[in-house]
């Protein structure tokens, strides 16, 4: 927003991670400092500070030694649990997707710079260590969210940027169901590198096509689990 500081911008959109709703309980690691300051291409003292006005809010933990979680009251609000999404949903959120988000991914391929796309592959890359390493699926569901929002950002269209955000508030539980498939986060992991490397080569329609090819697969894999003919795994 405008008048904001830097550390102010990015508490910000760490806290849209943390209370936008969906699997991200309470304890959850978030990324390292390290990693955050790579991921927004910005110093480590940045982040710090950022972290420090969000553990004053009480919505992470700072544990030394240990590292960032959220904190226990950052979610109070959410259901205990999020049922899995009735059909109508998954279709009417991946219309609107399918809308929305190839756009989004043409536009970036125009418009982003060098500089932009800095968390753009940083976070491409950390969804696939995550996806290779198996790693909870809290953390799948961050990067995934964190990379789609990204890519809205290097649009450069902040109605867009906004839109996609209340979004994904709804798309989180869908999400959550569809990374737990068996294969799909590896799956994800490669439609998202395809997406991203259009992106960075400046080409508008590969980035368009490969945003649609994800988004099919997608929702392929959400009407596979709920029609019954494939289970989400732990």
């Amino acid at each position: 927003m405008p008048g904001e500081s830097l550390p102010e911008q990015i508490a910000r959109r760490i806290e849209a991670l943390i209370t936008a709703g969906g699997p991200i309980e309470p304890g959850t690691r978030l990324p390292s400092e390290r990693e955050l300051a790579q991921l927004f291409g910005v110093s480590r003292l940045s982040v710090r500070e950022a972290v420090h006005r969000l553990e004053a809010l009480d919505l992470v933990a700072v544990r030394r030694g240990a590292g960032t979680f959220v904190a226990q009251n950052a979610t109070a609000s959410k259901p205990a649990e999020t049922p899995l999404p009735k059909s109508t949903n998954v279709e009417e959120i991946f219309e609107i997707r399918r809308l929305l988000e190839p756009a989004a991914a043409r536009w970036a391929a125009l418009r982003a710079d060098r500089h932009a796309l800095i968390p753009l592959q940083r976070l491409t890359e950390q969804f696939e260590a995550a996806a290779a390493a198996r790693r909870g699926i809290e953390q799948l569901v961050i990067y995934d969210v964190a990379l789609h929002v990204e890519i809205a950002r290097c649009a450069e269209n902040v109605l867009l940027s906004r839109l996609l955000e209340g979004l994904y508030d709804l798309n989180r539980a869908q999400l959550e169901y569809s990374l737990r498939r068996e294969g799909r986060a590896a799956n994800t992991a490669v439609e998202h590198r395809r997406i991203v490397d259009a992106i960075a080569a400046g080409d508008a329609d590969a980035a368009h096509d490969a945003m649609l090819a994800h988004l099919s697969a997608a929702e392929a894999s959400m009407r596979a689990i709920l029609s019954g003919t494939s289970d989400p795994v732990d």
